[in-house]
């Protein structure tokens, strides 16, 4: 160590075995440290590129198989899909590693899972928001890296090979195969890299161990051979400069006057200069502290005093070379010779602007806790786990009005909160056991601390823990819901006087309710028979023709049939007379049985209509021929006037289905439009339409009436709703077929009309009413 040849001093009296075997002790002990802080790391470092290294050969090994299938898909042997099915077949059965569970796996730029051989379940998904039990979006970090770089390491936590459920961390090197647009990985465990270095620190160990007891040997030989020491000299200085130069910390000599005579790499590489630009200058003059003039004077302090003999300590700030200061903890020790003169000072520095920063931050973050713990006007604690209160806040203090000293390092249930009444105390010391414990206590209790009275307090207990899972305290937190408990049981006794007017109330509307559904079904009852009377007041006309034109014919054969039978009386009838006669007969008849089949077709279709619209069956129907008996019945209604119905239906539509529903259904529309619709209109249409979709049975009704404003549409099927209030009318007639729609026949109805415009109705039914 040439800077401390000039301590050793030439008159030495101790003897050589001892000057021999001071080194040797040394040198071994720094040889200790070398090995297992510098070389032990190295070795590690190597394996662990080492390993990089072959985790990257395997992905091109995997990445070439790949590229002979792409030649193959380029040549025509194979297709696209062919291709790619071809290789994630071959990655998935490519297996390495000592026990052959290592593996290869494919994802695409998206990223979504192509194939992994031990999750198939993750085949095919998105894993952009696929996370580790660290939170790491590993899959995301994965397209990044090899979208900036083509390929490049991740660390994450992941499936232990082929035990699901078990997780370690994992290393992989990911690349990207530009031809199908994939991302190829394969990656290994830690802990199998960790054993590895594990096994092989233990042989590097074992061997260490066997070359110290070598040289422990020789070094013993070199006590007896003293002209060995020059040897275990050098060896010893080469040992120094290992530790001298790979010291994390900065570390320079000065002779005693301040030059610098060494500097280590970590000194160096703080300014980014070589040893030729700063020794031989003095200390305070090199690049390190040459930005301030204070400081300089200050280094000149230290040094002084350190020639001096005192060892001296004080933190420095440093700008780095680009500017940025560095706080170093900085100390100045003088070492002595052999005559008590001091050979050198050691100037050694540690970058503690971490640290310092740390120590800023801490204090915020006190001084932001302070604040809010302070501040806060709730009743907040730090309790130990043993239950010795350790901090409380202004707010819990001022309500039972004592110093902080009466209360902290003393049992919390002790407090003057939690005296009265009595059973709070073995409630509070059960709530701490079991916070303890690592559960969260809340509970609401009331106490009486002061002579303000009752309060009523919303009390919690939560454990809270360090990074490692130890309990470090609990935290009480208190609220006062005094006013909160008077204002609920304020709301309880107003909810049950509520409670009993709303009972009264739902009462009387009950029976307003059934009187008026009664009032309701009387009076759709009575427009079913005022229809009925309707129905019946048509027929009646209808059938008065037929039956009329019957009488006059049978009247007049009769008529004849005496004049035939006096004539056969006088002897006077002649065959011409008897042929006439029989004539008479035959057109007679002809015309009575004509009207009469008439007659009874319409008191059979009145009988069938009656009987729907009254009962309410259900039965087969030819949907169109029913359309025309109920216009038939209906006749009377028009047939004195010009409007015209119109009828566009499927002839062979069958429907199973209630015709009741859809007799008071048209009645109810054609009678609107025509007292309605057609008021002083000459002759008006209406059209009435049948269609079959795929999804329902549409019934389209329009008439080119008066039409109705906005709002009387808006309203149309609600109950008791008309326009003809002082003419007769009752409201119920569109309610009725509204109801007849939506219940009935489970379809819809919707109504569509404007002033002018006419009226249009849609009814859409369900498809399974036809008969197939």
């Amino acid at each position: 160590m040439g800077f401390l040849k000039n301590s050793a001093s030439p008159n030495r009296k101790s003897s050589v075995w001892l000057r021999i075997a001071i080194p040797t002790v040394v040198s071994l002990l720094l040889f200790s440290y070398v090995l297992f802080l510098v070389q032990i790391p190295a070795v590690e470092d190597a394996m662990r590129a080492q390993k990089k290294a072959s985790l990257k050969n395997m992905t091109q090994v995997a990445i070439s198989l790949l590229d002979q299938i792409r030649s193959q898909e380029k040549d025509g042997l194979l297709t696209a899909d062919e291709a790619r099915k071809k290789g994630t077949d071959i990655l998935q059965s490519l297996r390495f590693g000592p026990d052959n569970k290592d593996y290869f796996w494919a994802m695409d730029y998206t990223p979504r899972m192509i194939m992994h051989p031990y999750r198939p379940e993750m085949n095919g998904k998105d894993l952009t928001d696929y996370v580790d039990l660290k939170g790491k979006h590993l899959f995301g970090e994965m397209k990044d890296i090899t979208a900036n770089n083509g390929e490049g390491f991740v660390d994450y936590y992941w499936q232990w090979k082929d035990r699901p459920g078990t997780t370690a961390q994992k290393l992989s090197f990911v690349k990207r195969y530009e031809p199908w647009k994939w991302i190829i990985g394969t990656g290994l465990y830690l802990d199998d890299v960790d054993t590895e270095i594990t096994a092989q620190n233990r042989k590097l160990i074992m061997l260490t161990l066997g070359i110290f007891c070598i040289l422990l040997l020789l070094s013993t030989y070199s006590i007896l051979e003293s002209r060995k020491a020059g040897k275990q000299l050098h060896e010893s200085e080469n040992l120094f400069k290992g530790v001298f130069n790979n010291s994390f910390q900065l570390i320079g000599v000065l002779s005693p006057e301040g030059v610098l005579l060494k500097a280590n790499q970590t000194a160096l590489d703080v300014v980014g200069l070589s040893e030729n630009d700063v020794l031989d200058r003095y200390c305070w003059d090199a690049p390190w502290w040459n930005y301030s003039s204070e400081v300089q004077e200050r280094m000149k302090e230290l040094v002084k005093k350190a020639s001096n003999g005192e060892i001296c300590r004080e933190t420095v700030v440093h700008l780095d070379t680009d500017g940025t200061p560095l706080t170093v903890d900085l100390s100045v020790k003088p070492v002595l010779g052999a005559n008590e003169k001091i050979n050198f000072i050691i100037l050694e520095g540690r970058d503690i602007s971490a640290l310092k920063e740390a120590e800023r931050q801490l204090a915020i973050s006190e001084a932001l806790f302070r604040g809010v713990f302070d501040q806060s006007l709730h009743f907040m604690g730090v309790i130990s786990a043993d239950g010795k209160l350790l901090e409380v806040n202004k707010a819990a203090l001022r309500v039972v009005n004592v110093p902080a000293s009466d209360v902290i390092n003393k049992p919390f249930w002790e407090g003057p909160w939690w005296q009265q009444p009595k059973d709070l105390i073995p409630m509070m010391k059960d709530a701490i056991e079991r916070a303890a414990k690592g559960q969260t206590i809340r509970r609401q209790a009331v106490t009486h601390p002061s002579d303000s009275g009752l309060i009523f307090v919303d009390f919690s207990l939560q454990p809270a823990f360090d990074l490692d899972g130890n309990l470090l305290f609990l935290i009480a937190e208190g609220r006062d819901i005094t006013e909160l408990k008077m204002v609920q049981d304020q709301l309880k006794n107003l909810n049950a006087e509520l409670e009993e007017k709303v009972e009264e109330r739902t009462k009387e509307l009950r029976e307003s309710v059934e009187r008026l559904e009664s009032t309701q079904n009387q009076l759709v009852q009575s427009e079913k028979m005022a229809a009925l009377g309707d129905l019946v007041a048509g027929v009646a006309h209808e059938i008065n023709t037929p039956i009329g034109i019957s009488v006059t014919s049978i009247s007049y054969m009769e008529e004849k049939l005496k004049e035939v039978v006096d004539k056969v009386t006088n002897g006077q009838l002649r065959k011409s007379d008897l042929d006439k006669f029989i004539g008479i007969a035959e057109e007679a008849t002809k015309s009575s049985m004509v009207n009469l089949h008439r007659a009874a077709e319409l008191i059979g279709n009145f009988k069938q209509v009656a009987v729907d619209q009254t009962s309410g069956q259900k039965r087969k129907i030819n949907f169109h021929e029913y359309l025309d008996e109920i216009l038939l019945s209906l006749r009377s209604k028009y047939k004195r006037t010009q409007h015209k119905i119109t009828i566009t239906c499927p002839d062979d539509l069958v429907l199973n289905t209630w015709p009741g529903a859809f007799m008071q259904i048209y009645s109810n529309l054609i009678i609107n439009s025509l007292l309605h619709g057609f008021d002083g209109v000459e002759a008006g249409n209406i059209s009435i339409r049948v269609e079959v979709t795929d999804e329902n049975l549409v019934l389209y009704y329009s008439d080119d009436g008066h039409g109705m404003a906005e709002e009387n549409v808006s309203k149309i099927f609600e109950p008791f709703f008309t326009t003809r209030r002082g003419s007769g009318g009752t409201g119920l007639g569109m309610n009725i077929v509204y109801s007849l729609v939506t219940s009935r026949l489970g379809g819809s109805i919707t109504c569509t009309s404007g002033p002018g415009q006419g009226t249009a109705f849609i009814i859409r039914l369900p498809l399974d009413i036809i008969e197939v």
